[in-house]
């Protein structure tokens, strides 16, 4: 089956509309990709396989996550962390940048986008303890105490690994061209529910949400605006809900030809992509069921060919 990566996109196919002024081209949008340059990426011009490309990247935005909740931030920063992998790795390749060190990369740069930072030993001892403890679990071994313990910052091993984190931070900016502005599906899908009269639905609230947080984890988000992921998500939530929604949501069926629009076509959103953003969130379930096994780190240099 297709991992998310290679869900049609819709009507989008070019990244950004670029302006002439002044004799100046500028590119009013460059965080999103068309399907073209989704499946040409660093990483699978480098030979990793679509799976594994999709596996490692969820992987990442596991660890950011995780590491929101240990450095005691709040749930903004865990998906500009998430946004921010995506959209490196969109530019840099798998095999050349390591996806634990990227995700320590973002996570600390999302702190200070989102006005929280963190001490950069704060990051780096989170994501070492968790590494400590990943290795450990993979080997049905636990882990000895002295090796969750904090990392001296005179060590050599605290040295590198901060310079390391430095050095992509360079690299992520230098690829992002500065331009750092995320913006997240969930306060769209606030204000859909409260426009439609279900802002008060606790349950179908919770749904919804939940969908955005899961969607941070495929490449929606440089494939499609936040305002049009939350129109996915939503759809999913009512789709998924136990209990009819009252009012219901204007909506037609496949074969039906009544006058009027779905509800997601007042926010310029067309069937298509309605469907290939419902998709791409379905199809991270299918990879990485509720549940069962976590995503876990793999060598990209360990892969042998294409589709293994």
């Amino acid at each position: 089956r297709d991992s998310p990566h290679s869900r049609p996109r819709g009507r989008r196919e070019a990244s950004g509309s670029p302006a002439t002024t002044m004799g100046l081209t500028v590119h009013h949008d460059n965080f999103y990709f068309s399907d073209a340059q989704i499946a040409d990426s660093p990483s699978r011009r480098d030979g990793v396989s679509e799976t594994l490309e999709f596996r490692l990247k969820a992987y990442g935005c596991e660890l950011v996550q995780e590491s929101a909740i240990l450095l005691r931030v709040n749930q903004a920063v865990a998906c500009t962390g998430q946004t921010l992998l995506h959209r490196f790795y969109a530019k840099r390749s798998l095999k050349k940048f390591d996806v634990e060190r990227v995700a320590a990369t973002c996570a600390f740069l999302a702190c200070k986008l989102e006005e929280q930072p963190r001490k950069v030993r704060d990051v780096i001892n989170v994501f070492h303890r968790g590494s400590v403890r990943r290795r450990a679990g993979a080997g049905a071994a636990e882990p000895r105490e002295a090796d969750l313990e904090p990392l001296n910052p005179l060590g050599e091993t605290y040295d590198a690994l901060k310079r390391d984190l430095i050095r992509t931070e360079r690299h992520a900016l230098r690829e992002f061209g500065f331009c750092v502005q995320v913006e997240h599906p969930h306060k769209f899908v606030l204000n859909y529910l409260r426009m439609f009269e279900h802002g008060d639905d606790a349950n179908l609230v919770k749904r919804a949400w939940a969908y955005a947080n899961d969607s941070m984890r495929t490449n929606l988000c440089v494939r499609f605006r936040a305002d049009e992921i939350a129109a996915a998500c939503v759809h999913l939530a009512t789709r998924t809900s136990p209990e009819p929604l009252h009012p219901p949501l204007p909506e037609k069926e496949a074969n039906e030809e009544t006058v009027g629009d779905n509800w997601w076509s007042l926010f310029g959103v067309d069937d298509e992509e309605l469907n290939a953003m419902c998709e791409s969130i379905l199809a991270l379930y299918e990879m990485c069921p509720p549940g069962g096994p976590r995503a876990a780190y793999e060598d990209v240099h360990a892969q042998k060919s294409e589709g293994t």
